[in-house]
């Protein structure tokens, strides 16, 4: 016949992960809030589930809480800002910048223009379109000078780029097969871990918008709210559980 052990401390394992779980959720949470005004940034999320874990010997099986992040890439509000180099993706997909780290993805299209008369991000870095860089020639400008005040750059909702009616370049909108492989790598940006680039196909360019964080700061707010009241609950278990072992051990000295 084969007997059940039962772990005394069980409870204050059980106490110890939730708390766990609830300092990851705090982190996103706060996260969230921190970027409520970054343009094109999204929400992190996470799931829970129960796992059976294997311990030493073969009867030692107990549950343990799993925390599986995933992006929330849901639409965020666009902005209208008249800025030409203010572009916004409607629909699945990010633009392509080219990083010192490789080839990188963000939904942020707050650009600018850089010495070199590149189309970059914020941080300085490239927009790719067709594979390269977006140079912007002072040729192209009806003054002979490529400057916000004589820019006559149109960008169609496919992404095709063009300079005083001239087509220059298509800008590189790209998608994923599992857009849960994506990983944030600080700056707004994106790479891929292991997901396969692909073309994206249903989605729009907006000329003169930036798209806004998709985070909801209710709901994010009612969070921060859960997470403290789960937190006095759990230090409440444990106050209660070590209570309840000192009368044991009160009982076995007797």
């Amino acid at each position: 016949m084969l007997g059940i052990r039962i772990n005394p401390q069980l409870g204050l394992l059980e106490a110890l992960e939730a708390s766990q779980l609830l300092e990851r959720r705090f982190t996103a949470t706060a996260n969230n809030l921190a970027n409520v005004d970054t343009p094109g940034y999204k929400a992190d999320g996470l799931a829970f589930r129960e796992v059976l874990m294997k311990k030493i010997g073969p009867l030692h099986w107990r549950a343990y809480k799993e925390t599986v992040p995933y992006l929330d890439l849901s639409q965020g509000y666009l902005e209208p800002t008249h800025n030409p180099l203010n572009l916004s993706i409607v629909g699945e997909g990010f633009f392509k910048v080219q990083t010192p780290q490789g080839i990188a993805y963000t939904r942020a299209g707050n650009f600018t223009i850089d010495a070199q008369r590149r189309i970059v991000t914020p941080q300085g870095y490239p927009v790719l379109a067709n594979g390269a860089p977006i140079v912007l020639d002072p040729g192209m400008a009806v003054e002979g000078l490529v400057t916000m005040e004589n820019l006559k750059l149109r960008v169609s909702p496919e992404g095709i780029l063009s300079v005083d009616g001239t087509e220059i370049a298509r800008l590189d909108v790209v998608t994923f097969d599992d857009v849960t492989k994506l990983k944030k790598i600080g700056e707004n940006l994106y790479m891929s871990d292991g997901a396969m680039e692909m073309m994206a196909i249903n989605y729009e360019i907006r000329q003169g918008y930036v798209e806004k964080s998709n985070v909801n700061v209710i709901r994010e707010m009612v969070s921060l709210i859960e997470i403290q009241r789960a937190f006095e609950s759990v230090q409440r278990s444990i106050r209660g559980i070590d209570e309840a072992t000192e009368k044991l051990l009160d009982t076995s000295r007797r």
